[in-house]
Formats: structure tokens, C-alpha cells, sequence
């Protein structure tokens, strides 16, 4: 279990953070998070040394999650399967604590996609989608594209095809592949504007996927890009991997 000396250091570390941000404390106040905004709170994110926290609990089978773990676990779809199935719910507590205290975004996530699908806790799906509208504010991209879900699909939120693309678009400038391979998508179907068809294209040319769904769809979509881009355009893309 995190000791209290611990927890207070990561308290204020995050703290500090939290406030540079100016961001609200009521969900349905917070203003779309912005491509700047966004790699602002992941790089400041990634500034702060969690090697001081001591990740090891009283009569645990295993270490608690760091964020660079949990992130893993959220990136690989496996949320339910490790938390649940694998650690039988033992760091839950820490979970919360990370995400109602702490506010880490990544934990923030998790605590409301554990809230949103029942694991190790009571199902809340209104008090799940508070935490993980604020993750998704604070520059977190896995967030962003459930945000970009719900926006599309009008799900406990009012529909807005607008702040959809906003969010995608945003988790696609920040790295994530999913996100881009799902930005791609949306242009495809009609989304956003031709103006953005490069932009998307260079991402996902330069995006390496493991699975075979996902190099599939890759492939489908640069192809339906491509009818949309003049030859010149694929090119410089296809030969320059571009500064994300």
C-alpha cells in the first residue's frame, strides 16, 4: 500500500500540474482540450519522477500499477482482464485514490472505465463519464477517443459530431496509432475537411500495427486517402517521415 508520505508526494507533484492547467472542477464546464493544451499536460506528465513512490503492497501478488503500466493495460485493451481477472481487484482503492485525489489522467481513465463497466465496483455510469470527460481534457488520448465516441454516438452526452472530430483529430496530434488509424476512418466517412487528407495520410503511413485488423484497415484507408491526394502529395509523405 502506498505509504501517506508517499501519497503526499505524489499529491503535490500532480497538484502543482492540475493548477498550471486552470482547469475547472465541474465536468460539464470544461472547454474541448486543444492539440497545445494537450501535449502540454503529456509532456508535463512525463517530466514528473514517480521513482520515488513505492509501488509494492502488504500481501500482493503483484506491484502496484505505475502509470507507464496502467497506460499499457488501457493502450492493450486489458483493463478488465488484469485488474479484475488477473489481481482480483486488490489495488482498487489505489486506483481511486490516483484518480479522485491524485488526478493522474491515467488513472482517471481507469477509474471511470472501471465505473462505466462494473469492474471491481458498483456500476456509475454518470460518475464515470465525469472522470473520463476530465481525462480526456487533461491531454490523456485514450480518453479523447472515447470521448470522440460518445460525442459521435450522442451516449449519455449530447451528440456533437463537431466535438468529435475535436477530440479525435487532438489524440491523433498527440502519437496515439489508434487514434490516428480512427481519425483516418472519420475523414473517410466524411468527416472534417479535404484540407486535412495529408496530415492524416503522413500519420498513418508512418504508424506500425501488430495485429491484423488494424494493418488491414490501415491499408484500406490509405488506399480511399490516396483518391484524394495528388500523386506529388503521396509521395513526399511516403519518402519523409514527418516531426510529430
Amino acid at each position: 500500500m502506498v505509504t501517506f508520505q508517499n501519497r503526499n508526494v505524489m499529491i503535490v507533484a500532480l497538484s502543482v500540474f492540475c493548477m498550471s492547467l486552470s482547469i475547472t472542477a465541474q465536468a460539464a464546464n470544461y472547454e474541448v482540450v486543444t492539440s497545445t493544451k494537450a501535449m502540454i499536460a503529456r509532456d508535463t506528465l512525463e517530466s514528473i519522477d514517480f521513482s520515488g513512490i513505492d509501488n509494492a503492497a502488504p500481501y500482493a501478488n503483484t506491484e502496484m500499477y505505475t502509470p507507464d503500466k496502467m497506460n499499457s493495460i488501457i493502450e492493450n485493451s486489458r483493463l478488465a482482464e488484469v485488474v479484475r481477472d488477473q489481481d482480483k481487484c486488490q489495488f482498487t482503492a489505489d486506483i481511486e485514490d490516483r484518480a479522485r485525489i491524485v488526478k493522474s489522467p491515467v488513472f482517471m481513465y481507469a477509474w471511470g472505465q472501471m465505473l462505466n463497466q462494473g469492474i471491481c465496483v458498483r456500476e456509475d455510469r454518470d460518475l464515470a463519464m465525469g472522470y473520463i470527460h476530465r481525462a480526456a481534457d487533461d491531454g490523456y488520448a485514450p480518453a479523447m477517443m472515447q470521448m470522440s465516441v460518445y460525442y459521435e454516438r450522442g451516449m449519455g452526452i449530447g451528440k456533437s459530431l463537431n466535438l468529435s472530430e475535436q477530440y479525435m483529430h487532438t489524440a491523433a496530434a498527440l502519437g496515439s496509432k489508434i487514434a490516428r488509424l480512427n481519425w483516418a476512418d472519420m475523414l473517410v466517412r466524411g468527416f472534417g475537411s479535404p484540407s486535412l487528407y495529408e496530415e492524416a495520410y503522413g500519420w498513418l503511413y508512418h504508424s506500425d500495427f501488430e495485429d491484423s485488423y488494424s494493418k488491414a484497415k490501415k491499408k484500406y484507408l490509405e488506399e480511399q486517402l490516396k483518391k484524394h491526394l495528388p500523386p506529388n502529395v503521396i509521395a513526399r509523405n511516403e519518402a519523409f517521415e514527418p516531426d510529430f
